[in-house]
């Protein structure tokens, strides 16, 4: 009977080293397909920095939204030094909504707004 009884709780004990290795194998491919996510995301966000990098460096100044004569140094600065603070995807995206969207590369003033149709 007590032979039983040991080869029944080792048994459990079996099972249960199994369960908890499933447990974990299962946690630990969690852990690596965020982190996957999270190194493909800061791969994409590197990226857009570097193409708004580029398209700061070939603008000519008159392409800049309110060009004030040297709005591409300031830009250029701004973009760099947010690499340094760790924060180039903040920097990159103002410049995407505040330069390259605004203005499109060969332009040099802003399109004009759309005209209301008279009445």
């Amino acid at each position: 009977m007590l032979a039983m009884l040991l080869l029944q709780s080792s048994a459990d004990q079996a099972a249960s080293d199994a369960a908890a290795s499933a447990l974990c194998g299962g946690f630990g491919l969690i852990y690596l397909v965020c982190w996957g996510l999270v190194a493909l995301i800061a791969i994409a966000l590197f990226v857009f920095w570097i193409l708004m990098l580029i398209d700061c460096f070939q603008r000519d100044e008159s392409e800049f939204p309110n060009s004030t004569g040297n709005s591409k140094t300031i830009w250029l600065v701004v973009l760099l030094a947010s690499w340094l603070l760790s924060m180039s995807w903040l920097a990159a995206l103002i410049y995407y909504f505040m330069v390259k969207r605004a203005m499109p590369r060969g332009q040099s003033k802003p399109p004009a707004p759309p005209e209301a149709p008279a009445a």
